[in-house]
């Protein structure tokens, strides 16, 4: 079973918060989508954030080549592709597999085998590096 964790980035602040960072801040995730900022004093002091204010991306239970953690939204390279590679997105985890959308010409596709999944790094995310989108 893999090992259900998000992270959060947050459209008014420009920042993704980390799963570690969100415990610590008691941030919680509502079966809603939205989080919550859980008061220690008082649940009436708690604060929903709607989603377009705080985006919920969830921990897919995989690594990259490199052991960093491969969320929905992150950037990814992969050495498969025209000129040596091709940077695409992290759409979820699906029931066979990673889906990656390609980020020149479209389409979505599996990517389950595990010695290719190796090969995958991770080099940004949708919120941070739209640079690495054109």
């Amino acid at each position: 079973m893999r090992e259900i964790k998000f992270r959060g980035w947050h459209t008014v602040a420009g920042k993704m918060f980390s799963a570690e960072e969100m415990a610590s801040d008691q941030l919680t995730l509502l079966p809603t989508g939205s989080f919550v900022n859980v008061s220690g004093t008082s649940t009436r002091l708690s604060e929903i954030y709607p989603q377009d204010k705080f985006i919920p991306l969830q921990y897919t239970g995989l690594k990259d080549k490199n052991g960093k953690e491969i969320y929905e939204g992150d950037i990814v390279h992969t050495k498969y592709g025209a000129k040596g590679g091709q940077h695409t997105t992290v759409k979820e985890m699906g029931k066979f597999g990673l889906v990656l959308e390609r980020v020149y010409g479209g389409g979505a596709y599996f990517y389950w085998n595990l010695p290719q999944r190796e090969t995958i790094e991770v080099i940004g995310n949708i919120y941070e590096n739209k640079e690495l989108l054109t």
